[in-house]
């Protein structure tokens, strides 16, 4: 009885979920794209990030169409491939994990190696970064799309033989998630012992104050995104490497953990506007434009 009063409230919020972070994903994406002074290395990193979460809440409910699917042939295995499974959401998701990690690559040559400037990211170059993301992303995820085809037994199943999924989740973990997440850990574990623990940053005078105090909210912001994604990946990676390693318990929790995984994309633009003060003010000025389009923006 408990599970289905959950299960009934989780279709209730769920297409609410979706619809307000799709909204708000799309607000970050055109005040990024629109607005010049949120032009910037790490605000582009960020437009990604959103690019991928809104990919991520468009395709996730296709992944219901599966139980209906009655029909055989080629365009079925193209649904299976790219519609109605977990591949380019977890495409996607990948894209993310490894845009935090070059976010914080980013942010620790700033804070903790700001003589090493050749290293940073530029406005030019930051493009460049943002596709190698993503073909890194697809070439992760490919074999899920190669080895998933529409089985007889009317769902996407994968020809892959058992053993062989299991060593490729093992890779595909340590590779796009587990790796990932040590190199982010241990960069903003420096990046705050150089801001809080350390006397040499401690500022001389005004102008270095105000940077060090736009460092720490800048790493704060990113550390509060960084950690929303973690705490909200987190469970559905371990439900998916358990079901994968030790097969059926942990379907049972896949309604729960893949509803944490849909909070983190509609959490983000609130993470936005509650941390960043020129995202707070971007937001307020398109959703005055939209209301009062004659009104003159200050």
């Amino acid at each position: 009885m408990g599970n289905q009063i959950v299960n009934a409230f989780l279709k209730v919020l769920g297409p609410l979920l979706f619809l307000i972070g799709i909204i708000g994903n799309f607000l970050i994406v055109i005040a990024v794209w629109k607005k010049r002074s949120l032009r910037s290395t790490a605000n582009y990193l960020l437009l990604n990030i959103a690019a991928a979460d809104i990919i991520c809440l468009v395709f996730l409910p296709l992944t219901l169409v599966e139980k209906y699917l009655s029909f055989q042939g080629l365009f079925s295995d193209v649904l299976c491939k790219f519609f109605v499974s977990f591949h380019v959401p977890l495409t996607a998701s990948f894209a993310s994990i490894l845009t935090l990690v070059v976010l914080s690559v980013e942010r620790y040559h700033a804070v903790v190696k700001p003589l090493n400037a050749g290293k940073r990211l530029r406005e030019g170059t930051v493009k460049y970064a943002i596709i190698a993301v993503w073909i890194t992303a697809i070439l992760l995820t490919l074999p899920t799309y190669i080895y998933s085809v529409y089985q007889n037994t009317s769902k996407c199943d994968y020809s892959l033989q058992e053993k062989y999924q299991k060593i490729y989740v093992s890779i595909l973990m340590s590779l796009a998630v587990f790796i990932p997440f040590i190199v982010i850990i241990f960069c903003y574990f420096r990046i705050i012992r150089e801001l809080y623990f350390k006397n040499k940053v401690e500022p001389q005078n005004v102008a270095a104050e105000e940077d060090a105090r736009a460092k720490r909210k800048l790493v704060k912001f990113s550390l509060s995104l960084t950690s929303a994604f973690i705490l909200c990946f987190f469970p559905l990676t371990i439900t998916v490497i358990l079901d994968k390693l030790y097969g059926g318990f942990a379907t049972k929790i896949y309604n729960y953990t893949g509803f944490i995984f849909v909070l983190q994309s509609v959490l983000n633009p609130f993470l936005y506007t509650f941390q960043s003060t020129n995202f707070r003010q971007a937001f307020k000025e398109m959703l005055k434009f939209k209301l009062c389009p004659c009104c003159k923006l200050n």
